[in-house]
């Protein structure tokens, strides 16, 4: 205001009437005030609608079912190795892959039913752990639980014809590993603690020399559990940085893994996820901090042609027999038998068990049915009822993969089927 003041003090008009405008030049100066008004009405205009629609395409597209995800489109992907078994696929026994540390060749067990890599710590002897932070692994199927320290480790996968592929991750050197039934995953936190109604049951101490196991799995993790070895930055097969001697090069090389009753394909192209049926993941427990952290897929299952339950599945190639537990209040058949192992009695869901099971529901992408006890194709080694709580969930065990073969993408978080039937329709459900 005082800037004007002094200008109009300045320059007094010399006539008082020559500030006069006649009629006409006012509507002129009008005009002149509503053309230059509506110029910058019109550019503001612009600019808004501009910055809107800058805005608009910055925002990333959402897939059905509202997760941000990249495209499916595998075409430009061609990185890739395949790596064979050590031993024929069977029931019997966890399928091994060639793999060399710290110059040890080893046979790594491949368990999709957990994530990390653990191993005894007289099998690394060279391996240095003074200073290295500590680190324990639960198994819930066999009650094993494992404590050591985490130390950062490269590991050489050998394919077929000189092939190979490295990748570095927390590695758990085991120093000591108990059986704790009793043990309770959300609370004890690596420590097996005493029995909680007889303190003369004791753990069983296991020989540590014999410890090797790699856990490739997705969905295993909790929320807030961010242990190294736990989250995807843990599983081997989804942090290789080194294929055949060159640096992958993320355009090429996709982050995920096929697994058949031959191998495992890391790596995955058009060509080597062909035929396979894909459906849509949930974020995991992590993937706001890592976004190739995905839940375990969803499946409905039906006993003896009766309601649904729906929650999810595990396609575990870690054990030969199948858990599931049904809804809450839901009867589910048991029966209790011998421990063909020795040693007391156990639950089992008895034969002549229809058991069906659709994934991501029925009629689906994937899913079968088999009566316990008739021994088809696929069918499990024998069937636990778990006693875990809601919601439902079902783990098929390893012999699944003589139905289907079955595909991860890590970035696309997509978990997709191959049927290996004549007549894939038939084996959904």
């Amino acid at each position: 205001m005082r800037k004007h003041q002094i200008q109009h003090e300045s320059v007094p008009p010399e006539n008082p009437q020559s500030n006069i405008a006649s009629p006409s030049r006012r509507s002129q100066q009008r005009a002149s005030r509503y053309t230059k008004t509506s110029a910058t009405g019109l550019v503001l205009l612009c600019c808004l609608m501009y910055f809107l629609f800058d805005v608009y395409s910055r925002v990333p597209k959402r897939s059905g079912n509202n997760h941000d995800r990249p495209s499916s489109d595998l075409s430009n992907y061609s990185e890739t190795i395949f790596l064979p078994y050590t031993k024929p696929f069977r029931t019997e026994n966890v399928p091994c892959v060639h793999a060399t540390i710290d110059g040890v060749d080893l046979r790594l067990p491949v368990d999709t039913g957990s994530t990390g890599l653990f191993i005894g710590a007289p099998k690394l002897p060279n391996v240095e752990t003074r200073g290295a932070p500590r680190g324990y692994q639960y198994l819930t199927s066999s009650w094993l639980l494992y404590t050591g320290h985490i130390v950062d480790l490269p590991i050489t996968f050998h394919g077929l014809n000189g092939e190979n592929a490295i990748s570095t991750v927390p590695v758990l050197i085991v120093t000591r590993s108990v059986k704790c039934k009793w043990y309770n995953p959300t609370k004890d936190a690596g420590r097996c603690p005493p029995h909680p109604t007889d303190p003369s049951i004791k753990p069983i101490e296991r020989d540590t020399s014999k410890i090797i196991y790699m856990g490739i799995g997705f969905g295993r993790n909790r929320v807030n559990d961010d242990r190294a070895i736990t989250v995807p930055r843990g599983n081997p097969f989804l942090n290789i940085s080194v294929l055949n001697g060159r640096a992958i090069r993320p355009s090429l090389f996709r982050a995920g893994y096929t697994i058949s009753t031959e191998g495992i394909q890391l790596g995955l192209t058009a060509a080597n996820t062909q035929d396979f049926v894909f459906t849509d993941l949930e974020r995991g427990a992590s993937h706001d901090s890592d976004p190739r952290d995905w839940a375990m897929v969803g499946m409905c299952l039906r006993l003896n042609d009766g309601g649904k339950h729906c929650g999810s599945a595990l396609i575990d190639t870690g054990i030969s027999q199948m858990y599931i537990r049904t809804a809450v209040g839901a009867k589910l058949p048991t029966i209790t038998v011998p421990n063909p192992k020795g040693g007391g009695y156990v639950k089992r869901v008895p034969a002549g068990t229809k058991i069906a099971v659709g994934i991501p529901k029925f009629n689906g992408v994937a899913g079968y049915s088999f009566i316990v006890g008739k021994g088809i194709l696929g069918e499990p080694e024998y069937v636990v009822p778990a006693k875990q709580p809601a919601p439902p969930y079902v783990n098929t065990g390893r012999n699944f993969l003589f139905r289907y073969s079955v595909a991860f993408d890590a970035i696309g978080g997509r978990f997709g089927f191959k049927s290996l039937l004549p007549d894939s329709s038939s084996s959904k459900m």
